[in-house]
């Protein structure tokens, strides 16, 4: 790519100098001849206002003019002519010889006719014609002074050189300073895409150290923040298999172990029914971490299974506590819930919903004594149980991935729960109760009752 750029680099400068070559040439070379014209007329003025000390038909016994030419000194031929034709007096007498007329209709007309007064700029030469007077009476004569370009061309070309010599050195200093100032470009650059192939290969460790000030060095820093998140991000993932692993693996080995007593005889015949029970229990458990690990590994593609519509709270917790009904009972348990405020509505995917109320509720009922208590209020869910609460530090570890407590479970509801709660714009915080217990609270972005639409 950058050498590309380089290579755009000095395409560029390359037409830039040759257009600014011919722009500088044309200018200089106007101005020349512009300098020159003003020059003749200057001279003419003076040698034709002093011709009245001149004796025309005898010639001005001088051999040209000199003029300054871009502080030079230029020389000039003249010419006298009569409104005949009749050359009077020339410098160059070998091709202007006093008497004859002039073959040239160019000077005539510069000095007597359609162009006089004015000046005469061809290939060959330039020139200015002025009338001449005596006693400030015309004497039906002009004078021409008139020049060859040569001069022209040999100062255009001595300036054209000068620039020429400053635009080449300017190019290799612009080419030296553009190589420069590529390598420290690329050089970071190169950094960087080592970096990448590294990230890509799954080697986090080095860091990059670019100190350019610029936002080449912004960006190695980003790098460095990238290499850092998908280092613990992959730590994550290896301990999050590792935990998976070690749950999967209690459950069938209980399996395999009654499953092997029961086929060996181990096991009485009176006895082989109770370990069926456990058998299907264990693979009942199995099936139901299983569903979670693929719950879990779906939580970051939520959006692709995810239907919102407008809920009701009450009628969400309503049916949470319907469902953990018959473990209620089993384990004489009691749920109250209390509503303090009316219309509590949200916008949010009904089964996932479900799946939050249901894993918060089952986690207070398994730590409770005997009472779990539920409290809606605008959108905020509290959920208390008669516990022992938790340990001082387990309040945000709970959250975690596969961490459990003593009574068990596989540490995926609450983690679970709580990508929920965030998808849905909302959040889930645990903390002790003052007086005892756990407390469980979600809080989720209330709806206008009258609203239809989902987000």
């Amino acid at each position: 790519m950058f050498k590309r750029i380089f290579l755009g680099y000095l395409t560029v400068l390359l037409v830039s100098f040759i257009v600014l070559a011919l722009a500088f040439s044309i200018t200089v070379r106007q101005y020349l001849i512009n300098d020159t014209i003003a020059s003749l007329h200057r001279v003419a003025e003076t040698l034709s206002s002093s011709a009245t000390q001149q004796n025309m038909q005898g010639g001005w016994h001088i051999r040209g003019a000199f003029f300054s030419l871009a502080n030079r000194i230029a020389f000039a031929d003249y010419l006298v002519l009569q409104d005949s034709g009749i050359v009077l007096d020339s410098s160059e007498q070998t091709v202007y010889p006093p008497g004859i007329a002039v073959g040239d209709d160019a000077f005539i007309n510069l000095a007597f006719g359609i162009d006089a007064g004015g000046r005469l700029v061809t290939s060959e030469r330039v020139a200015v014609a002025y009338p001449i007077r005596i006693n400030g009476e015309e004497t039906g004569a002009a004078l021409i002074l008139y020049t060859r370009p040569d001069l022209l061309t040999q100062l255009n070309r001595a300036i054209s050189g000068i620039l020429i010599l400053a635009l080449i050195a300017g190019i290799a200093v612009s080419l030296i300073a553009g190589a420069l100032a590529t390598r420290v470009v690329v050089k970071p650059m190169r950094q960087l895409k080592i970096k990448a192939l590294e990230l890509a290969g799954r080697r986090f460790d080095g860091k990059l150290t670019i100190n350019t000030g610029d936002e080449l060095e912004e960006l190695a820093d980003a790098f460095n923040e990238m290499s850092d998140r998908l280092a613990a991000y992959d730590l994550t993932q290896k301990d999050f298999f590792q935990k998976a692993s070690h749950e999967l693996k209690t459950p069938l080995m209980s399996i395999q172990g009654y499953a092997e007593a029961i086929k060996d005889g181990i096991i009485p015949p009176e006895e082989a029914e109770q370990s069926l029970a456990i058998i299907i229990k264990e693979s009942q458990r199995m099936k139901t971490l299983v569903e979670q690990l693929i719950y879990v590994s779906k939580m970051e593609k939520m959006n692709e299974d995810y239907h919102p519509v407008k809920l009701d709270i009450d009628k969400a917790v309503e049916e949470a506590v319907n469902a953990v009904r018959s473990l209620t009972l089993e384990r004489e348990l009691s749920i109250e819930v209390k509503t303090l405020s009316k219309e509590n509505y949200i916008i949010g995917d009904p089964e996932k919903i479900h799946r939050l109320m249901l894993n918060t509720l089952g986690n207070a009922l398994r730590h409770s004594k005997g009472l779990v208590s539920i409290t809606i209020e605008k959108g905020e869910i509290i959920i208390d149980d008669d516990g022992p609460g938790f340990k001082p530090g387990d309040e945000n570890k709970v959250f975690d991935p596969f961490y459990t407590s003593d009574k068990g479970g596989s540490g995926l509801g609450l983690a679970i729960s709580r990508a929920i709660a965030e998808k849905h714009g909302g959040s889930i915080r645990a903390e002790n109760r003052p007086t005892g217990g756990a407390r469980i609270i979600i809080k989720l972005p209330v709806h206008p009752a009258n609203s239809t639409t989902a987000k």
